[in-house]
């Protein structure tokens, strides 16, 4: 397993149990904090739950959103219910968990580990190099995320296209009780941000805009949303009484969203590393865990030769596309009304029942 987060934990966790040897290899060390919505659609849960990881998540003070609400740059507002209450957490505190879970259920973890090659096929098998090691699998299971270097060794025709968007966050704390049970996306020029109360009361702030927007974001997050704020009362309502952590804000890696293929070669991709659903569905974090899950029991079937390599094939990516479904088109039908362009004039109060019926088209 290329990848310890959740797409990679999920699929460590599942096949460990089905009897497989498994080693996850990820090349960062928990806890860690990265750009994320940190937003748990309720897909997500019957996987944690099976991971063993339902109280946990209650034990680590995991916000429930019941609400969203959309604000455009002037700040109109529109509101609605989720379709099913959904939880908020931190990347940090959940990745661990999700590492913890596939320990229990017997893979080895492998920390501070970076992948540079995978030589080999599943008729084979695979070799698995890093800096100054390597070994031996009779599969390999890609989950490192939304973009690695491993991408264009691999051939991956999606890495091609010039990068237009990076994400950036950061954690905010103080008086965030306006904020409780409510996840809030507010347009931005270049993009937008998302606001959603976490573990102990604090605000994960991350947004996902144009470079020019992102280098700014990362130079002075302040001038940025002070500039934003003074355009919509909301922002400022939403800001107010909040500051920054200490620390510096986070950018992420090239984002490409959209589907980028559930093979590399003979690796079978799952998560971010099979595509990257808009951050505005609230989905992301779910589809990995969904995706990651997913894979073991055709793999355990192919490790425990009741499945061909063909066969293995056939059925990732039959079950990749019952999972992900129309999503990926709904999400870039609907991305105009959130990227701060003229699509977003449309968001108003009036609205709540077309954005209910997004919310709920963007999910199973």
């Amino acid at each position: 397993m290329i990848g310890g987060s959740l797409a990679g934990s999920a699929a460590a966790c599942a096949l460990a149990r089905a009897g497989a040897r498994v080693i996850v290899l990820e090349k960062a060390r928990f806890p860690r904090d990265k750009v994320c919505g940190c937003f748990l659609s309720d897909e997500a849960l019957p996987v944690l739950g099976r991971m063993g990881l339902g109280e946990e998540l209650r034990r680590n003070e995991a916000e429930t959103i019941t609400r969203f609400r959309l604000v455009r740059r002037d700040g109109i507002a529109v509101e609605s219910l989720l379709p099913k209450p959904a939880m908020s957490i931190s990347r940090g505190r959940l990745d661990s968990l999700a590492a913890k879970a596939a320990e229990r259920a017997g893979a080895r973890m492998r920390f501070s580990t970076t992948v540079l090659s995978v030589e080999g096929d599943l008729q084979r098998g695979f070799r698995v190099k890093g800096l100054d090691w390597e070994l031996r699998a009779r599969a390999v299971v890609g989950a490192w995320g939304r973009y690695s270097p491993l991408d264009g060794r691999l051939g991956r025709t999606f890495i091609r296209r010039k990068p237009t968007l990076f994400g950036f966050g950061k954690m905010l704390a103080g008086n965030s009780e306006r904020l409780t049970s409510r996840a809030v996306l507010h347009s931005l020029e270049g993009g937008y941000l998302g606001l959603s109360r976490v573990e102990e009361g604090r605000i994960n702030l991350a947004g996902l805009v144009t470079a020019a927007v992102a280098r700014r974001a990362h130079s002075s997050l302040d001038e940025l949303l002070s500039e934003a704020a003074h355009k919509s009362r909301a922002l400022a309502a939403d800001l107010e009484g909040l500051s920054p952590l200490t620390g510096p804000v986070l950018l992420s890696e090239p984002v490409h969203l959209g589907a980028h293929g559930a093979l590399a070669g003979g690796v079978l991709c799952v998560g971010d590393a099979a595509g990257v659903i808009d951050p505005y569905t609230g989905t992301g974090m779910s589809l990995a865990l969904l995706f990651g899950e997913a894979v073991a029991a055709p793999l355990a079937g192919f490790l425990a030769k009741d499945l061909d390599a063909d066969e293995l094939r056939h059925a990732h990516l039959r079950r990749h596309r019952e999972i992900a479904g129309r999503r990926f088109f709904l999400s870039r039908l609907f991305r105009p009304f959130f990227s701060g362009g003229v699509a977003s004039r449309f968001v108003s109060p009036a609205a709540a029942p077309i954005a209910c019926w997004a919310a709920r088209a963007t999910r199973a």
